[in-house]
C-alpha cells in the first residue's frame, strides 16, 4: 500500500504533496489513518451484510477486525488464518482483502494515547531564547504571544532583581507557558528563568494579577591549585597548555613587574610555577579568580620564589623567601605585555627628523592597553599637555616623579590631587599629540631632572622582622608542601587518564 501512495503523481490527481500523506520513516501520518480505519469498519460492515443477506459461508465478524492488525512476521496483503485458533471458518478471499488495502502500521497509529501525545505538546509550551542585538525582553515575550500588560509587569519584576540596562545580546532566558490562553486570546506565562551569572538565577511565575519572583544564588567553595610550566613559545601560551588561567598569569606578571621586565628578560625554557586559589559553585564553574598564594619565576635557573603573607595588622603583600618584601618605589614597567619601541636618549625624532633627546621610554601596545600606577602617589597633571597630547603625571615623594603621555583616556576617578596606589589604572594607551602610533611614553623624572626609567635606584621595601618573621616561615614551609603535593596530585590523576585512553585505544 505505501508503496502505492509513494508511485502516484499527487500533484496531478489530488494537487497533495507526498510529505503530507506519509512521515520521514514512510509511515502513513495518523489522521489518514483514523480515516482509513473507519473506512474500513465501514467496508467491512457492509462485507458483513451482504454476507448475512446472501448466506455465504465467510469470516466471522470478529475476525474481520482482527485481520486489520497482522501478526508479527506476517507479511502484509496475505489473509491471516486463524482458524487454528479460532474454530471458525477460513475467511472468504473478497472479505479477507480488505484487510490488504490498509496501511501495516494502522493499528499502531490507532493506538497511540493521549499520554504519549502529551510531552510533545507540553514541549511547545516550553522554549528557550536568546537576546539578539536590537531585542528586549518585553519584545521578545510579546512575540511569544504574551499580551503588552502582563510583559510589562513581567519586565518590572524582573528588573527589581536585574539592571535591565545592562542586559546585552546573547543572554539567555527560558519560559514556560500556561496550556489555555486568557480571555483576550493571550498566552499566559507559567515561568520564565533568567540565569544572571553563574551565581544568581530569577525565577518570575504568575500569582493572580501579579507576578512573583524567587532569586536563587549558588553557595561557593574555594578551591587551590597548583601549575607549573616551561617557557617554550609565550608566556601565556605556556601557561594555557599547561592548564594556567590567564587570569593567573597576568596577576603574576604584576608581581614581578616590579623588577622584571617580561618582554627582554624571559627566555626560552625559563619555567614558573603557580599556586592559586579560585572561588567555585559547587557544580565546579569558576566564579573569579583569587589571589596567588606562592609564585616562582625562574629566569636563567636563577629561582625567585614570592609568598603572599598577611601581616597581623591586616595587610598584606608578596615577600621572598627571606621574608624582604618585593615593594619597590616604582614598577620597573607601568603596562602589561607591552613592546618597548624606544629607550631613553639621543635619538632622530621619528616626526621631526632630527636628532633629539628621548626623556623617557616608549612602550609599544594596541589602543586602550591599561596603564598603571608605577607606583603610590599624588595626582600633579591630568589633561592635555602640548605635545604630550593626553598626560598623567604623579609625585611619589618630595624627589620622585613618574609621567604618562599620548594616552586615549584616563580612567574613571582620575583628577588632580587624589591619590593612587601602585598598580592601579591610571588611563589606556593611545596616540595623541606627537605620536606616530599608539604606544605608552613613560617618564621618570629625579629632583626635576629626567632619569632612564631602567636605571635608577630605587629603594626596597620592608624586611619582616619578629613575630611576623616567625609567622612568615611556617607558612613558606606549609605553602611549599601544599604545592608539591597539589602538583604530584594533579600528575598522577593526568597519568591515570592517560592510561586509561591507551587502554582503550588497546581494546579497539
Amino acid at each position: 500500500m505505501i508503496d502505492i501512495i509513494k508511485n502516484i503523481s499527487y500533484h496531478k490527481l489530488f494537487r497533495v504533496r507526498q510529505r503530507y500523506l506519509l512521515t520521514r520513516t514512510n509511515r502513513l501520518r495518523a489522521r489518514y489513518g483514523v480515516m482509513a480505519l473507519a473506512m474500513g469498519v465501514l467496508l467491512s460492515g457492509l462485507s458483513l451484510q451482504s454476507y448475512n443477506n446472501s448466506a455465504v459461508s465467510g469470516l466471522h465478524p470478529y475476525e474481520e477486525l482482527a485481520a486489520l492488525e497482522p501478526a508479527s512476521g506476517v507479511q502484509t496483503g496475505k489473509t491471516v488464518d486463524i482458524s487454528e485458533t479460532m474454530e471458525m471458518p477460513a475467511p472468504a478471499a473478497e472479505t479477507a482483502s480488505y484487510a490488504s488495502v490498509l496501511p501495516e502500521n494502522l493499528i499502531d497509529l490507532v493506538r497511540i494515547s493521549k499520554e504519549e501525545l502529551q510531552p510533545a505538546a507540553a514541549e511547545s509550551r516550553n522554549k528557550d531564547y536568546v537576546i539578539k542585538s536590537g531585542q528586549t525582553v518585553a519584545g521578545i515575550l510579546q512575540d511569544a504571544g504574551i499580551g503588552s500588560g502582563d510583559s510589562y509587569k513581567i519586565v518590572k519584576a524582573l528588573g527589581k532583581h536585574v539592571d535591565m540596562r545592562r542586559i546585552q545580546a546573547g543572554q539567555s532566558f527560558q519560559v514556560m507557558m500556561e496550556p489555555e490562553k486568557n480571555d483576550a486570546g493571550e498566552a499566559v506565562l507559567a515561568e520564565m528563568v533568567m540565569d544572571v551569572d553563574s551565581l544568581k538565577s530569577v525565577s518570575i511565575t504568575k500569582d493572580g494579577d501579579d507576578f512573583n519572583v524567587d532569586v536563587t544564588e549558588k553557595e561557593t567553595v574555594k578551591q587551590v591549585y597548583a601549575g607549573m610550566t616551561e617557557i617554550q613559545t609565550s608566556l601565556y601560551g605556556s601557561a594555557a597548555r599547561s592548564g594556567i588561567p590567564s587570569q593567573v598569569i597576568a596577576k603574576m606578571i604584576r608581581m614581578y613587574s616590579l623588577s622584571v621586565d617580561f618582554q627582554r628578560d624571559i627566555r626560552r625554557d625559563d619555567k614558573i610555577e603557580v599556586l592559586y586559589d579560585v572561588e567555585e559553585t559547587e557544580d565546579g564553574d569558576t566564579i573569579k579568580y583569587g589571589e596567588i598564594l606562592y609564585a616562582n619565576l625562574s629566569i636563567g635557573g636563577k629561582q625567585m620564589p614570592l609568598y603572599r603573607y598577611e601581616k597581623k595588622d591586616g595587610t598584606s603583600g608578596y615577600y621572598d623567601e627571606k621574608g624582604s618584601s618585593i615593594k619597590k618605589t616604582l614598577m620597573k614597567t607601568p603596562v602589561d605585555g607591552a613592546r618597548v619601541s624606544s629607550g631613553y636618549g639621543m635619538r632622530k625624532h621619528p616626526i621631526l627628523g632630527y636628532g633629539k633627546m628621548h626623556k623617557g621610554v616608549d612602550f609599544a601596545a594596541p589602543i586602550g592597553t591599561p596603564v598603571y600606577a608605577a607606583g603610590d602617589g599624588v595626582l600633579e597633571k591630568v589633561g592635555r599637555n602640548g605635545a604630550y597630547g593626553n598626560y598623567v603625571s604623579i609625585r611619589h615623594n618630595s624627589t620622585l616623579k613618574t609621567a604618562y603621555a599620548h594616552l586615549h583616556k584616563f580612567a574613571k576617578g582620575i583628577s588632580p590631587g587624589k591619590r593612587v596606589k601602585q598598580g592601579q589604572v591610571i588611563a589606556y594607551i593611545g596616540t595623541t599629540g606627537r605620536s606616530t602610533g599608539p604606544h605608552l611614553h613613560y617618564e621618570v623624572l629625579l629632583n626635576n631632572d629626567h632619569v632612564n626609567p631602567n636605571r635608577v635606584d630605587l629603594p626596597i621595601g620592608e624586611n619582616l622582622a619578629g613575630e611576623d618573621l616567625k609567622r612568615f616561615k611556617k607558612l613558606v614551609a606549609d605553602v611549599n608542601k601544599k604545592y608539591k603535593d597539589l602538583l604530584n596530585g594533579q600528575k598522577f590523576a593526568e597519568s591515570t587518564q592517560n592510561d586509561k585512553e591507551k587502554d582503550k585505544k588497546k581494546v579497539g
